[in-house]
């Protein structure tokens, strides 16, 4: 018999969790057709041995909802494995909304997600409509990857409520809130895999107030709930209140979904990170949340697999933004910031007044992003504050930062981490057993985070380096997990049947790339990309999609619908 691809002599991981075995892998069309000792010959043959044969892996926090309009393939994540993503996350979606209206959703994502509304407008064909419109719209387009969108609780409330969403207080009469939830029933039968909501006080419009739906009450929380238990499906995605460390607004927050979900059976999934403020609040919510669950309640907070922070370097934010000085640098090219750096008069002004500006207490929190043999380790020290490193040099922490800079031609970078800073207290959150892995918050952020090469760490860092978890454990998390949160039966596992999204992956190779900062999106805007080694292939729906970190042409991914769509 002959097959359209054969993937031979690999490891086959097949997300299950079960013991990994040498097979071959045999896909004709999008799905998979024969694990084992597969006879015959194949249109493509491809040789694995040595390496590992996962399915694709799931993205269950992205942002990608206006960049899939224009970025065919999905960049940053087609460069780790990632073959599904899950936009619509954090309240924001796209639509519903009138179309002489739509321009709102957009400056929300800008103002909230940090995605530049020139950007989305010069390069989204999407100029509102229906949530199946959206869908719709997507469909008609090349995509590389498959997209799952949730609806937003945004774009529901603002075209049930109007400007009047937004103010605190403001509940929905029984007419609006029929409305929303006619909405959400529409988006569900059109393909979204649920709604999300947002609660954070830090999402706000660009005029500063808070974004529909912060203020909800219990009541409306509860009908959108309801509506997907009357759908037959749905997950709720939630974002608590994050500005702090004070603990109550978070507990208050998972008593409400744990009381949404026990009386409509919605799965929820919310962050849980290490907060600066209040360290050990990440542990105690976890209790919390174990106990809910125990209870019946179903829900999944997400987590990222290191730290979380804002990227700082020549090209975009530099550690002293409160320096005139520095922040008169940001007119300036790349190449003109490099070439005042080495100008000496103009370097003593920086040096003088970025160190009057900044203290030990900032700069010891602003580490170096190190570069090992072409991989970027996340996992700081004291050692590579930039406090430390200044004081290692004998140099003051600006002449510190300037040095590294040009000894790089400006490619050096430093993170910030807001959350998740410790390490050690990560890989804790990373073996809950509730726990997702999430908050990758691709396409969002574009010019501060860029935490998008989570499947590309987990897999160096905590499988291959710390050993946290067995290499089936920790496929299966980043597959068939969370697939099957969204109900994805057919797709994060290999087995004859499901869908054929799969990856090659080279382990001793594999690699997390520095940061690049590119300006490469619709209308010349700026944002940061990271690339990886180590993924021999990708497939998608049966297609070779990316080879060594090429795209190879193929448009193979898919507007994902969920059951009623």
């Amino acid at each position: 018999m002959s097959h359209d691809v054969v993937i031979r002599g690999g490891l086959v991981v097949d997300g299950t969790g079960a013991a990994p075995r040498v097979a071959d892998v045999a896909i004709d069309g999008d799905r998979i057709s024969e694990i084992g000792e597969v006879a015959g010959d194949a249109t493509q043959t491809i040789d694995a041995t040595g390496k590992v044969v996962s399915p694709g892996f799931v993205d269950i926090h992205a942002h990608m909802d206006a960049q899939v309009l224009w970025d065919p393939i999905a960049s940053s994540p087609c460069w780790h494995g990632i073959t599904t993503i899950l936009n619509g996350n954090c309240g924001l979606s796209l639509a519903p909304i009138d179309p002489q209206r739509a321009e709102f959703l957009v400056k929300l994502l800008e103002s909230v997600e940090d995605i530049p509304a020139e950007a989305i407008l010069a390069g989204s064909p999407f100029a509102g409509g229906s949530f199946g419109d959206y869908l719709d719209r997507i469909d008609s387009l090349q995509t590389g990857i498959n997209v799952a969108s949730l609806v937003g609780h945004t774009a529901v409330r603002f075209e049930a409520m109007g400007e009047r969403s937004m103010e605190p207080g403001a509940e929905p009469s029984e007419d609006e809130l029929e409305a929303m939830r006619g909405m959400v029933s529409d988006a569900l039968e059109a393909g979204a895999f649920g709604f999300s909501t947002s609660r954070s006080l830090l999402h706000t419009t660009s005029d500063g107030r808070h974004v529909p739906g912060t203020f909800a009450e219990l009541g409306e929380l509860m009908a959108m709930g309801q509506v997907m238990k009357e759908a037959g499906h749905g997950v709720y995605g939630w974002v608590s209140p994050v500005e702090d460390g004070d603990p109550a607004p978070h507990h208050r927050d998972i008593e409400m979904m744990r009381a949404i979900s026990l009386e409509t059976g919605c799965p929820f999934t919310f962050a849980v990170v290490q907060n600066r403020d209040n360290p050990q609040l990440c542990n105690d919510l976890l209790k919390q949340i174990g106990e809910a669950n125990a209870g019946g309640a179903r829900l999944f907070p997400q987590t990222e697999v290191r730290a979380i922070g804002v990227v700082v370097g020549l090209a975009n934010v530099t550690p002293f933004e409160q320096s005139l000085p520095w922040v008169g640098l940001k007119d300036l090219t790349v190449e003109e910031r490099l070439a005042a750096l080495r100008d000496p008069e103009r370097r003593a002004r920086l040096v003088a007044d970025g160190n009057a500006n900044s203290n030990e207490t900032q700069l010891s929190m602003i580490y170096q992003l190190v570069v090992e043999d072409g991989n970027a380790r996340y996992d700081f020290s004291e050692e590579n504050s930039l406090w430390a490193i200044a004081k290692s040099r004998g140099v003051t922490p600006a002449d510190a930062f300037i040095d590294i800079v040009l000894e790089s031609e400006g490619e050096a970078y430093f993170i910030f981490p807001f959350a998740n800073y410790d390490i050690d207290v990560v890989g804790d959150l990373l073996s809950d057993r509730n726990m997702l892995l999430g908050l990758a918050d691709s396409g969002a952020h574009v010019g501060q985070i860029c935490d998008t090469s989570f499947s590309t760490f987990f897999l160096r860092y905590w499988i291959g380096e710390r050993k946290l978890m067995t290499l089936e454990e920790g496929i299966r998390k980043l597959t068939s997990e969370p697939a099957g949160f969204l109900g994805l039966t057919d797709r994060g596992v290999l087995r004859p049947g499901a869908f054929a999204d799969l990856n090659v992956i080279d382990l001793e190779g594999l690699k997390v790339h520095a940061p690049e900062y590119v300006q490469d999106l619709p209308a010349g805007a700026s944002r940061f990309i990271q690339r990886a080694s180590g993924y021999d292939y990708t497939l998608v729906n049966g297609e070779v999609f990316m080879k060594d970190g090429v795209h190879q042409g193929a448009f193979a991914g898919r507007v994902l619908r969920s059951a009623a769509g």
